[in-house]
């Protein structure tokens, strides 16, 4: 009985015949189950798993192939998810909040002891057992020291709504980045909403370094307050130092305590910023995401990128000489690129595709551009569609094989290549787009077009 989906995987309630017991049984998607950096993050999540032992931590039994299907054998879980729960009861008490985050806080203090940093804790990856007890689950993308390059670079992994604002500004992550992520989950256990609202997931995860969370709208105990308050800091170094901390901070706030040191330095009070201004914050990460990829498709589209009419398939004109953007220049119906463009994967956030970063055609990459065309005017950034771009007819007059294996300069190399399209801004925070016709075969190195 399937009993569960993510970004990589199904689960399944099975049996272990052999044992006589009841299972999960995590099986990789067919669509990922080629792509090599989703094989060792599955890989890494059964590897992450089995170094922790700990109640509050889903064990795992087995891992392996069979019939060309990647699996992983977990302990099952009977009861379910704390997102499920919050689902039914909308949220839940102080007391009951406080229990739930202590005994998940105590769970990651133990996948933190074994050197790693789970990086996506919610409500949906809380179980929650018929007696109560807490379990973390799900370590896909979880990291350790020996795991640094399962992450194409470029890419922030997560889901926006519960990303902490060094995930957002790319910085390093480490155990305090789950500290704050189970903050989130305690306000929205609480409030029975997330803390940060917006109209997409990219304001989403721009808004936490942008201002504070919203009020809770209603009266709550302030110890418990002053936990989550503590562990929502912007600063990594004002939130509570680890997940014990936090663990035993929630237990005491859970039975009416206030919890020693609420805030570093102070008695009470807000541990807001760190002392950083969040309008300069602000303004940085609005950077950051834009040249590094993360927003390109969700911000607002200029009148530049209304290019080629407004009825799909229509012809898209290609712009006078004056108006080719740099890196690139007119040859036939398409621009050809001047310069080496190669780019890191697409990432997933919160089950919405979002564009690459440019990297150096030296380093491991995924895709390279062999040609470009004016954005076509109905294309909607704020939903981009990649399989529905590459049926549209223009795109594919545009982007074709023949076009790639004539630019290539390693045609038996590129023959076999997958191709796509994606919207690329002309420069950084820019309002003008253009279509890249991009091709790559797995992580590679090197440069087989433009330059």
């Amino acid at each position: 009985m399937r009993i569960g989906a993510g970004g990589m995987g199904e689960v399944w309630r099975g049996t272990d015949e052999v044992l006589g017991r009841t299972v999960a049984v995590k099986v990789m998607l067919p669509g990922v189950a080629g792509d090599p950096g989703f094989a060792q993050r599955f890989l890494s999540e059964a590897t992450a798993m089995a170094r922790v032992n700990h109640p509050a931590v889903a064990s795992i039994h087995d891992y392996g192939t069979d019939a060309g299907v990647t699996y992983l054998v977990m302990e099952f879980v009977d009861g379910e998810s704390l997102a499920g729960l919050l689902g039914r009861v909308g949220r839940l008490g102080a007391a009951d909040t406080m229990r739930v985050i202590a005994q998940a806080a105590e769970g990651l203090q133990a996948v933190h002891a074994a050197g790693l940093v789970h990086r996506d804790v919610k409500p949906a990856n809380l179980l929650i057992r018929r007696d109560g007890q807490v379990v973390v689950t799900d370590f896909g993308i979880s990291r350790h020291a020996d795991a640094g390059r399962l992450t194409v670079s470029g890419a922030i992994i997560g889901t926006p709504s519960y990303l902490s604002p060094e995930q957002v500004l790319g910085q390093p992550v480490g155990p305090l980045t789950d500290v704050y992520a189970l903050g989130l989950t305690a306000y929205e256990c609480l409030a029975g909403r997330r803390p940060f609202q917006a109209d997409n997931p990219y304001a989403v995860a721009i808004l936490r370094v942008q201002q504070a969370p919203a009020s809770f709208g209603m009266p709550l105990p302030a110890a418990v307050l002053a936990v989550v308050d503590r562990a929502l800091a912007v600063d990594p170094g004002q939130r509570w130092p680890s997940a014990a901390a936090l663990a035993d901070a929630a237990r005491t706030a859970g039975s009416g305590n206030v919890p020693p040191q609420a805030v570093p330095g102070s008695q009470g009070g807000p541990a807001r910023g760190g002392g950083k201004s969040r309008s300069r914050v602000g303004a940085a990460v609005a950077v950051l995401l834009v040249g590094a990829g993360i927003a390109v498709w969700g911000v607002t589209r200029g009148g530049g990128s209304r290019v080629g009419g407004s009825r799909p398939g229509a012809a898209v004109s290609i712009p006078a000489e004056a108006a080719v953007p740099a890196g690139f220049r007119v040859c036939g119906a398409e621009l050809c690129p001047t310069e080496e463009m190669c780019w890191g994967g697409i990432t997933l956030l919160a089950g919405r595709e979002v564009p690459p970063r440019r990297l150096d055609c030296k380093v491991e990459h995924y895709m390279q551009t062999f040609a470009a065309i004016p954005l076509p005017g109905d294309v909607n950034l704020f939903d981009v569609d990649l399989d529905g771009l590459m049926k549209r007819p223009d795109v594919k007059r545009a982007c074709t094989r023949e076009l790639m294996q004539e630019r290539s300069k390693d045609q038996n190399r590129t023959k076999g290549w997958t191709i796509n399209a994606w919207p690329i801004p002309v420069s950084a925070g820019g309002s003008t787009y253009f279509l890249h016709c991009v091709a790559g075969f797995k992580v590679m190195t090197g440069s087989v077009f433009g330059g």
